[in-house]
């Protein structure tokens, strides 16, 4: 991810020497405590998503195995992976496309390519509607600092289960089905509510 981000910004720079940056900009601070409530109740719906796609049982393992439980793994997961991923997707791809496309379309097709390096229809899914969302707020803020705040309290949320027991990983199995309903509705109201508030009042400072 690394070598690919360097030569990404080798070329960017290239091509636009005098207005080249990673895009790590400064956002309101309001927008702190929003995200991270808004990504946690995405995070309920981005879990049925996944869940339309069955990960068979021997990826499952093979993803158990992969993780483990230290510090390492975690760093790895919920700081090094959303600053990496969000320089590359929206701090190059991203700004790139904006500059060539149509704001819908370049969102769009940055979310796609987020998808697709995931590398798996499991991960994919999911991935592809996260980053509607990540790209629409690189689009507001013309800074990925937003995306890394999503990504990592997501990937954050998604470790933190791994620490419980195999039946309870997900909602739906930690709250029992008449609370994880409720849930469900709160979460999509809680998101809701949090994009008409970015809409409104998000900019670039």
């Amino acid at each position: 991810m690394i070598a690919t981000i360097w030569y990404a910004a080798k070329l960017s720079k290239k091509k636009q020497p005098e207005s080249f940056e990673l895009g790590f900009n400064k956002i309101q601070l309001w927008l702190i405590p929003v995200l991270i409530i808004s990504t946690i109740a995405l995070t309920v719906g981005l879990e049925r998503v996944s869940s339309l796609v069955p990960m068979p049982d021997s990826v499952a393992k093979f993803f158990d195995d992969l993780f483990k439980n230290d510090i390492f793994s975690i760093i790895m997961i919920s700081v090094a992976a959303p600053i990496l991923e969000e320089t590359l997707c929206r701090g190059i791809v991203l700004k790139g496309l904006l500059q060539n496309y149509p704001p819908r379309k370049a969102i769009v097709y940055s979310a796609l390519f987020f998808a697709l390096i995931h590398l798996n229809p499991w991960q994919s899914l999911p991935a592809f509607f996260a980053g509607l969302f990540l790209g629409w707020m690189y689009y507001k803020t013309r800074s990925v600092i937003p995306g890394i705040i999503i990504h990592a309290v997501s990937n954050t949320t998604f470790v933190l289960f791994l620490f419980l027991p195999k039946a309870q990983q997900d909602y739906l199995g930690l709250l029992g089905l008449p609370l994880y309903l409720v849930v469900c509705v709160l979460a999509t109201i809680v998101f809701v509510a949090g994009c008409m508030l970015i809409q409104k009042r998000a900019k670039v400072v």
